[in-house]
């Protein structure tokens, strides 16, 4: 009793969960009878118990497929990699039709290619020669 109250259980406790299996078996007959089943009566299934018979076996396969599988894996993941563009291709055309209605309304202001105002680049100033202004050697005044 001392070890069930230090884990945090009690005599009534695993009473509750004795009737809690006894619920679950409950509702586990009733479902193969066809009364609660809601992935049955409402058509959602996940397909996790037919996914899950094989898959130590195929898992065992794909790590020791060794050679022979790396052609048709590697043509496999090309065309994903190839075909993955593709899905982006509505947000291509909405923002390519977007610049051309803002060029189309805007004209040659929304792109501007410098010809209306060329400007000069600044002057050129020779590094050494800052290098060798006097000013840069010069201490700061102090502060008091």
């Amino acid at each position: 009793m001392k070890e069930l109250r230090r884990r945090g259980m009690t005599p009534t406790s695993l009473l509750e969960e004795k009737n809690k299996d006894a619920v679950r078996e409950e509702i586990k007959f009733r479902e193969e009878d066809g009364g609660w089943g809601y992935s049955r009566r409402n058509g959602i299934t996940t397909g996790a118990e037919t996914n899950l018979t094989g898959q130590r076996e195929k898992s065992m396969a794909l790590n020791s497929e060794g050679l022979e599988g790396l052609i048709p894996r590697g043509k496999l993941l090309l065309t994903l990699g190839g075909t993955f563009f593709l899905a982006f291709w509505p947000l291509i055309l909405v923002t390519v039709a977007l610049f051309l209605v803002l060029y189309l309304y805007f004209g040659a202001e929304f792109v501007h290619d410098g010809r209306d105002n060329p400007v000069s680049p600044p002057p050129y100033v020779d590094p050494y020669e800052l290098l060798e202004e006097e000013r840069m050697y010069k201490t700061a005044p102090p502060l008091n």
